[in-house]
């Protein structure tokens, strides 16, 4: 009888399961993969949709965060210059 009995809670786990990561594994990955995005879009400042909805089609908008300080280049950081002569083979 237990033997039984152990066999029909073994099925039952195992249906169980099968049920489980059939409907709910699927649920709860859908859920948390929206709740990525929506992150994603609040880090990101969720400016697509408001901007997309003002421009009108052909304009173009650019956007530069890079200072002109930080756009300038300075000699002393594009590294060693090193002076050489040609010479010349007499053939």
């Amino acid at each position: 009888m237990n033997l039984l009995r152990t066999l029909l809670i073994l099925v039952l786990l195992y249906y169980g399961f099968k049920v489980i990561t059939r409907y709910l594994l699927p649920f709860l990955a859908k859920r948390w993969v929206n709740k990525a995005q929506e992150q994603f879009r609040q880090q990101q400042g969720n400016t697509t949709d408001a901007d997309e909805a003002k421009r009108h089609e052909g304009e173009v908008k650019v956007e530069s965060k890079v200072s002109e300080k930080e756009n300038t280049t300075d000699k002393g950081q594009l590294g060693d210059y090193i002076d050489y002569e040609e010479i010349k083979d007499d053939n």
